[in-house]
C-alpha cells in the first residue's frame, strides 16, 4: 500500500474506534453495566463456567483486574464464583439467573443495532465486511502478539 492509501485506512480505523466505542457506551449504559463488565458476561457466557484464569486470558488481562471487575459483578449477582472441586486454587465462575437476563439484554440491544447497520448496506458489502471483519481481527492479534507495535 502507499503512503497515503495507509494514511486513509488508518483515518478509516480511527472513525471506526470512535464509532464501536461510542455504540458500546450507548448500549452498555442501558443495560447497566460498563464495558469492560459487558465483555466479562459475553465472555462467561460464551464460554459456559471458565476460571478467572481463562477469562484473563481470552480477554488478555492481568489476572487482578479481571478479579476486581469479577468482584464487582458478583456483588451486583451478575456472576456467581465457585471453587473448582478439582483444583481448589482455581475460582470458577459462571452467570446467574440476572446475569443471563443481562446478557440477553446486551445481546438483543447489540445484534438488533449492528443488524440494522448491516442490512442497510448492499448485501455483497455487508457479506465483505462480515467476512473481513474476523480476518483482520485475527491478523491484528497476530501481530501484537509477535511483539509489533506501532512504529515510532
Amino acid at each position: 500500500m502507499t503512503d497515503i492509501s495507509i494514511r486513509a485506512f488508518r483515518k478509516g480505523i480511527r472513525a471506526l474506534e470512535r464509532e464501536v466505542e461510542l455504540a458500546l457506551l450507548s448500549q452498555t449504559e442501558c443495560c447497566g453495566v460498563t464495558p469492560a463488565q459487558c465483555h466479562l458476561l459475553l465472555a462467561v457466557e460464551d464460554a459456559g463456567e471458565p476460571s478467572v484464569g481463562e477469562l484473563a486470558a481470552e480477554l488478555e488481562l492481568d489476572s487482578s483486574t479481571l478479579s476486581r471487575t469479577v468482584n464487582g459483578l458478583v456483588k451486583a449477582n451478575l456472576l456467581a464464583r465457585r471453587e473448582d472441586p478439582a483444583n481448589r486454587r482455581r475460582q470458577l465462575v459462571s452467570l446467574t439467573e440476572a446475569g443471563i437476563k443481562r446478557a440477553n439484554a446486551i445481546n438483543a440491544s447489540c445484534d438488533g443495532y449492528y443488524e440494522g447497520i448491516l442490512s442497510s448496506l448492499p448485501e455483497t458489502e455487508s457479506r465483505a465486511v462480515a467476512n473481513a471483519l474476523p480476518v483482520f481481527v485475527t491478523a491484528m492479534r497476530e501481530w501484537r502478539r509477535a511483539g509489533h507495535g506501532c512504529n515510532r
